[in-house]
């Protein structure tokens, strides 16, 4: 039965207590200050001016422009044009006003921030109104804008729940009016809640979509293509942006294989294990740069799926696009934000280790059942169970020794927003201090990230010229033996081996994290420096409507600093405090740098003939990369000093690579729609590529799609009017994309592996008391027929809406054949002795089959709203033909790859349990080794022999990646407050925990309270099979892979939790701040998963190898935004 883990190991409940604390505090700082300058920043503002003979309405602006005040007034009701003379030096306002009102018949109300000016005793009776502004839907409108009608500065905005509240004169005419509806007048009415709906000038179909090299409509688009709402996923604060799209979106796994400082989710598309193509802003950047985009930076984000989305893209898109825009200004409009997070993290599990006493029994146990003489002797068994002599039999707690109860992380966003008509501009800064649950002062990961976009517009030239920087630093230092291998050796320690003497100085124990972590040991420091540039002129021709020319220029320029200073700080022995050094320290430097100029030239038409819309794109792109790497090592340092000029010449190693690549294309689409209701759509692109042999270096890649929107159809109408279905599209497409991937890695192929060319030796020969340089033959035989593989990719998706468009969703099945994959012809590589050139073999393929579905519901309940989404994606993959397979392995229809599920885990042997008693060994197949007993494992004589041998491996198991995925989504508000969560899940995968039991961990070491559940004729219902000292004992036949050490690894978890208020909306009203929303966050607080029996996350270590890896961290987050 799954267990739900929250609080568990050394953390406890102390940890959350202060944790609360600390929230706690900060919340009342944070209420006192703004409520202090809530009541005081009006009451004390003063105004000096000096005007002379300008009208009395200048004056008042002159005012406006100066202070906080804003004046009401009617221009035509009264002497502004008066010419006015005035010289103040910070006086009040309300003395300020009697100067100017002089000698006139206007008077002044001053309320706060906001003065009335009317003639005196024409002052208007004032009503007080209130209500919620709604769609059609019922779903409250924030920030829509109430003004009175002829009446210059009346006005308010509504608040998160659609809700407004302002004092007018009596019969006025309020306004309602946002972008994207259209406005509405209606009559102030005071005494009950005005109820007031605004109808949608766009339409929720009509949204824009971000697509490849443009944009779309949702009613119009005709591919697999998801979007993102950013507006809660900027809120969660996480370090990366991949960790904040888990569980949201159909089709998107999101993985994480540690939770280290610095370490980046990765992210995939519809089951495959290959990461897709990542752009920003229209240009192609790395995996590393979108992991590091600041969230608060992302306007639009969506997740091109199918060919038809993706052709575009080439080659670089096989496995999937996501594309993002990022934040510009707007005209006529200053906001400035400001966010701050206090982040406490610890492990979602800390592994339940065993006393030194339960470990010495249990040990001895072991060495009876081997009839060897028993771990501790009597006497000693109890000095370790009284612990009278801790130094001789220690108990030690390695992870209290070494790690904290939680790590603390705090960010902090600021971001401008501004511009003219001529001129927009945003701006943002970010920084991310993430600290370390290990105890240790210098690791850390630090992360600084900035964006400057402009936009102009030159009307008079038709021109539009769109600017921008961005970049970040980042500096990551962990211990020099990795996070993962510090953490490695907490967990795997015994407690019987001594971590520090009693000075409390480390001890020489072999891996002793202690000693790792003593601040005089080494580190391994990275810093990385990112600068993108952009500049873009896009023209509207006015001699055709609809037609645009644009250019595109981005140029990123990296360098990354790696240091690697490898000392192990010095040992001590019991009852001494002279250290004893480790071997002599080294050092390692490694310099990379380089630089991608990308430049882009569009063409674009869009035009509307009545019914018939045509919309036509074409791109001609160019990429170069250069880079160069460069590195050296100087060991045996006499001094400690980690400089390279300090180091010894002697031994010393140099080495470094550089290199170019260069890559072109041309593409075009075409899109025709009649009457929105019907829309064909296609693209082309011609790609070029270095990688490949000449005549061969060109591709070309194709999609077409359409949709039919049916709810639009007359049939239709009586459905659309009743709200039983309010919108229904079909959409399909298919299309043939090409990759460059190597099969058995998933990066690039090697370039240049057409061409004959004998490798360098580093090794120097002596010929004739010469030194020379040595060479080798090719590794390979040059070949110059080889290309892109081929992918041909098929999607039919249906989109519908129901109830008035409260619930909507949509349903894809996709399905996708790789063939050509480039590969060595395995058939005569082993008898030719050299490996054979490359090619595409014909007869490999490879295919995934799946669904994906996402439902949602959002409503509303006078000031409650609400929304639940639900999404699901399942994806089958299958080797019709795996490359890899030589003639031997195809005859072989058990240990083949070719016809067998992609997701299996590997070859192992089928277990049948263990042997329950000796008798059962005089029967039935094993392995040729006497001393296997009761206790041990049986396996299946998969082929009949009478023996179990490696040929009765067969595929077991499933592999790590998951095929089955799931998210349920929660977003809520009432009247300031907001709740958000998402639940996400994973199933049809498996977990292999024979290297936590077995290997450099070997079960005789027996740490874990779990391990101790091995069989003896005391325990024969038990999880593992007998406990060994050493595999020899039983020919290692408990030690073999097979599907006894599978552990199902499907799980749920409480991914995100958010809970926040915002005191605009009620305490805080007339304060100068347009948001002041105080939060608290969680995320990994609750997860059931059966590899938790194991202390292993669910999502942690997909390469089954390291799974005690710096474990995944669940945070709890405390934050302020404020905007003004």
């Amino acid at each position: 039965m799954n267990k739900i883990y929250f609080t568990q190991g050394c953390p406890g409940i102390r940890t959350l207590s202060k944790i609360i604390v600390i929230m706690k505090i900060t919340f009342f700082i944070v209420l006192a200050t703004c409520l202090n300058v809530s009541a005081n920043v009006f009451s004390q503002e003063k105004l000096s001016l000096d005007v002379k003979n300008v009208s009395l309405e200048k004056a008042l602006q002159i005012i406006e422009r100066k202070s906080s005040y804003r004046f009401v007034y009617c221009p035509t009701e009264g002497p502004f044009n008066k010419l006015v003379s005035i010289q103040t030096d910070k006086v009040p306002i309300a003395e300020v006003l009697n100067l100017l009102f002089n000698g006139t018949s206007l008077d002044f109300l001053l309320e706060d921030h906001l003065i009335t000016i009317a003639r005196t005793g024409d002052r208007q009776q004032e009503i007080i109104v209130n209500g919620v502004v709604t769609d059609s839907l019922g779903v409250a409108i924030p920030g829509v804008t109430v003004s009175v009608k002829g009446i210059k500065g009346k006005g308010t905005s509504t608040d998160m729940n659609g809700r407004f509240n302002l004092k007018v004169p009596d019969n006025a005419v309020l306004v309602f009016s946002i972008v994207g509806f259209e406005p509405k007048e209606m009559l102030a009415v005071s005494g009950r809640s005005m109820k007031v709906m605004l109808r949608s000038s766009n339409d929720i179909l009509d949204e824009v979509v971000v697509q490849a090299y443009g944009t779309t409509t949702k009613r119009a688009t005709t591919s697999a293509i998801s979007t993102l709402d950013m507006k809660n996923v900027a809120r969660i604060p996480v370090a990366s942006i991949n960790d904040a799209v888990a569980g949201r979106i159909p089709g998107v796994i999101v993985t994480a294989s540690n939770g280290a400082p610095g370490s980046k989710s990765s992210i995939s598309i519809r089951g495959s294990n290959i990461a897709p193509l990542f752009v920003i802003d229209n240009v192609i950047r790395s995996s590393n740069d979108f992991a590091n985009l600041n969230p608060n930076d992302i306007e639009e984000y969506s997740i091109l799926k199918d060919a038809a989305a993706t052709a575009l893209y080439g080659v670089s898109a096989a496995n999937g696009v996501i594309i993002v825009t990022t934040k510009r200004g707007k005209d006529g409009q200053t906001n400035i934000n400001y966010s701050y997070n206090q982040i406490f993290s610890q492990p979602t599990l800390f592994p339940e280790k065993i006393g030194a006493y339960e470990h010495a029994v249990a040990l001895n146990k072991l060495a009876a059942d081997e009839g060897r003489s028993p771990f501790r002797s009597p006497v000693d068994l109890e000095k370790v169970r009284t612990g009278s002599d801790p130094l001789n039999f220690p108990n030690t707690d390695w992870q209290a020794l070494t790690m904290k109860e939680f790590a603390s992380d705090m960010r902090h966003d600021l971001s401008i927003t501004s511009g003219t008509k001529a001129l927009t501009y945003f701006a943002s800064l970010s920084h991310y201090d993430q600290g370390t649950i290990l105890r240790t002062k210098k690791n850390y990961n630090k992360r600084t990230t900035y964006r400057l976009n402009t936009t102009s517009d030159i009307e008079k030239l038709n021109l539009k010229v769109t600017a921008g920087i961005d970049g970040f630093f980042e500096t990551n230092s962990q211990p020099f033996a990795g996070y993962g291998g510090v953490y490695s050796h907490i967990q795997n320690r015994q407690p019987s081996q001594l971590a520090v003497n009693e000075f409390g100085l480390p001890t020489s124990q072999p891996d002793n994290p202690v000693r790792e972590l003593d601040p005089l040991s080494g580190y391994n420091k990275i810093t990385a420096k990112i600068f993108n540039s952009n500049l873009g002129l896009e023209y509207s021709a006015p001699f055709l409507e609809g037609l645009k020319l644009k250019v595109n220029g981005a140029y990123t320029t990296y360098n990354n600093f790696r240091k690697i200073w490898s000392y192990l700080a010095p040992a001590y022995n019991i009852g001494s405090k002279t250290p004893i050094n480790a071997g002599p320290p080294s050092l390692t430097n490694e310099q990379g740098q380089g630089a991608t100029l990308t430049l882009q030239g569009y063409l674009t038409y869009n035009r509307t003939f009545g019914d018939h819309a045509f919309d036509f794109t074409s791109v001609f792109e160019r990429q170069t990369d250069d880079f160069s790497i460069v590195n050296g090592t100087r060991q045996n340092y006499q001094i400690i000093y980690d400089q390279i000029i300090a180091g010894p010449t002697l031994n010393a190693t140099t080495a470094g690579n550089e290199g170019e690549k260069r890559r072109a294309a041309v593409l075009a689409r075409l899109k025709y729609s009649y009457q929105s209701k019907y829309t064909l759509e296609g693209s082309i692109r011609r790609d070029g590529d270095y990688l490949f042999p000449p005549g061969h270096q060109w591709g070309t890649f194709y999609a077409v799609s359409g949709n039919y929107v049916i709810s639009d159809e007359n049939f239709m109408k009586s459905l659309k009017e009743k709200h039983i279905l309010d919108f229904l599209k079909l959409r399909g497409s298919y299309g043939q994309l090409g990759d460059k991937k190597d099969l058995t890695t998933g990066e690039e192929i090697l370039p240049f592996q057409y061409v004959s060319a004998y490798g360098l030796n580093a090794n120097a020969w002596v010929i004739n008391g010469n030194l020379v340089q040595g060479s080798s033959e090719p590794g390979t035989l040059p070949r110059s027929l080889y290309s892109w593989q081929t992918i041909g990719s098929r999607n039919l998706g249906l989109e519908f809406g129901t109830l008035n468009n409260k619930l909507t969703g949509g349903f894809d099945y996709f399905y996708t054949r790789r063939k050509g994959f480039v590969a060595s012809d395995p058939r005569f590589a082993s008898t030719l002795g050299v490996a054979l050139p490359l090619i595409n073999v014909p007869s490999a393929a490879f295919r995934t089959e799946g669904l994906e579905f996402n439902v949602n519901y959002a409503s509303n309940i006078n000031d409650f709203s609400y929304k639940v989404g639900v999404n699901f994606t399942r994806a089958n993959t299958l080797w019709e033909r795996d490359p890899r397979d030589t003639e031997a392995a195809l005859k072989d229809p058990f240990n083949r790859r070719t016809n067998m599920p992609g997701d299996f885990f590997g070859s192992g042997l089928h277990s049948l349990g263990v042997y329950t008693n000796n008798s059962q060994l005089l029967t039935g197949a094993r392995f040729d080794n006497p001393n296997i007993i009761a206790g041990d494992l049986k396996y299946l004589d998969a082929n009949g022999d009478g023996r179990i041998t490696s040929d009765d491996r067969r595929p077991i198991g499933k592999n790590a990646f998951p095929r089955t995925n799931y998210g349920v989504t929660f977003d809520l508000g009432y009247k300031g407050f907001s709740f958000n969560a998402v639940l996400q899940g994973a199933g049809n995968r498996d977990r292999y925990i024979g290297d936590v039991l077995q290997g450099s961990s070997n079960q005789n070491q027996l740490v874990y309270a779990y391990q101790l559940d091995y069989w003896r004729p005391d325990n024969t219902d038990a999880r593992f099979p007998r406990a060994v000292s050493t595999p020899s004992i039983n020919g290692s036949n408990n030690f073999q892979a097979s599907d006894a050490w599978l552990i199902h690894s499907k799980y749920i978890r409480l991914k995100y939790v958010q809970l926040g208020y915002d005191f605009k909306q009620n305490l805080l009203k007339k304060s100068p701040f347009q948001e002041l929303r105080l939060f608290v966050s969680g995320t990994n607080l609750l997860t059931s998963a059966k590899s938790q029996d194991y202390f292993l996350d669910p999502e942690s270590g997909t390469n089954n190898l390291n799974n005690y890896e710096y474990p995944i961290q669940r945070t709890i987050a405390i934050g302020l935004t404020a905007g003004f």
